[in-house]
């Protein structure tokens, strides 16, 4: 009896504890912002555009990284912490990947909307 008492209580302990790590954890990670791109070459984005305001940037200088290595006409994702000027993550994404109200945007087919 004592054995399964003891038990609950450590499972129990566990649990808090890995509850607990959870809730820092989503914490401080803090709110992302996501951008989507159509590269111009290797290193600059012809146009980036954030999902959250619609806000356009253009001619947008991207860090060269490892394993992120874009060519001219590619569409990217670009995430970074709200407030951070630098992206914590950045990726090549399929033409279909991209949000299609951000596309006509990026392509400034807003006068399309009719057709």
């Amino acid at each position: 009896m004592k054995n399964k008492k003891m038990f609950a209580i450590v499972i129990s302990a566990v649990m808090l504890i890995v509850a607990i790590v959870l809730v820092i954890m989503m914490m401080s990670s803090g709110p992302k912002e996501t951008y989507y791109g159509y590269m111009e070459n290797s290193t600059t984005a012809e146009k980036v555009i954030s999902e959250k305001d619609k806000k356009i940037e253009k001619d947008v200088k991207l860090p060269s990284e490892s394993g992120f290595s874009p060519k001219s006409g590619d569409f990217v994702k670009l995430v970074k912490a709200e407030g951070d000027d630098t992206y914590s993550e950045m990726e090549v994404i399929d033409h279909d990947d991209m949000p299609h109200g951000l596309m006509m945007k990026i392509h400034d087919m807003g006068e399309m909307k009719g057709m």
